[in-house]
């Protein structure tokens, strides 16, 4: 029997298996059967490098155990923030500079003014 032949064999079977819906083992099938399809779903993820299951939000993909793995203060944070977490629980908070100090207003970058200063005077008004 060829491939094709004995996959179309088995597909009849099933489908004739899931028409026949009765009390004692209906929904004993289809719970097989949809148990069936996602293992072959979460095997065709995993062979792709993917995890077993699609992550939720505020998780990340471990591609070498195949789990989803927590983000810090599951994603929450902005940019400018950084994840504290203290026991059992996490909050965002500011991000400080190296150097420990914070500029909350940077001066502005000084130009060159045109505005004389005391200590230049005026041009004066030729005739």
């Amino acid at each position: 029997m060829s491939p094709t032949s004995w996959r179309g064999a088995v597909m009849a079977v099933v489908l004739s298996l899931c028409g026949c819906v009765g009390a004692s083992g209906g929904a004993l099938l289809t719970a097989a059967l949809n148990t069936g399809i996602a293992v072959g779903a979460s095997a065709a993820s995993r062979s792709q490098g993917g995890c077993y299951a699609s992550c939720p939000v505020g998780t990340t993909c471990n591609k070498t155990t195949g789990y989803c793995d927590p983000l810090p203060c599951r994603g929450e944070c902005d940019p400018f923030q950084e994840c504290i977490e203290e026991r059992l629980t996490y909050r965002c908070v500011a991000r400080s500079p190296g150097s420990g100090k914070i500029i909350v207003n940077p001066p502005a970058e000084q130009k060159p003014s045109d505005a004389p200063t005391a200590e230049q005077k005026p041009a004066d008004p030729q005739p």
